[in-house]
């Protein structure tokens, strides 16, 4: 039986776990990387988390079982652009850090939270959720109605 879900739209007093649960997503995905490295990583993680949640240009999420486990996270980093179809300013939110603890995949915990986060960003004035998908996070990400622009996204790295 899955246990419940407690998810929890979190801010600055949650930032030593933002900055754990991300260290734990980078080596997820990148585990060569030494402890040396995500050492400072954990340190700028913290830095760069401190600054963008005092300014609300950043939302963290966590999702915990009934026991108070944290199974999964994810965060919104949030930026506007010029008006384009109306007057109005555009709200992006860029998802970010999606990620669930291995031995909590597979139990719909992912839906959950990113089903969270869209019900959140409408409530935040979010005009407009992106995302840059894995191999893993894909099924889930179509089947919560995100979908690859006609605009070809290109990027040029400085």
């Amino acid at each position: 039986m899955k246990s419940k879900l407690l998810l929890k739209k979190v801010g600055i007093e949650y930032l030593e776990v933002l900055a754990d649960l991300r260290i734990e997503f980078i080596k997820d995905m990148h585990p060569e990387y030494e402890n040396e490295f995500l050492t400072e990583l954990r340190k700028a993680t913290i830095n760069y988390f401190s600054v963008t949640l005092k300014k609300d240009s950043y939302i963290g999420f966590i999702g915990e079982n009934s026991d108070g486990e944290i199974t999964c996270t994810a965060g919104l980093l949030i930026y506007h652009l010029p008006p384009l179809t109306s007057s109005k300013p555009r709200k992006f939110g860029h998802v970010l850090n999606f990620y669930t603890r291995p031995n909590h995949r597979k139990k719909g915990y992912g839906r959950e939270l990113i089903e969270y986060m869209k019900t959140t960003a409408r409530l935040e004035g979010i005009d407009r959720l992106v995302l840059n998908a894995t191999k893993m996070g894909y099924k889930l990400y179509k089947k919560a109605s995100f979908f690859e622009p006609e605009d070809m996204a290109m990027i040029l790295d400085l």
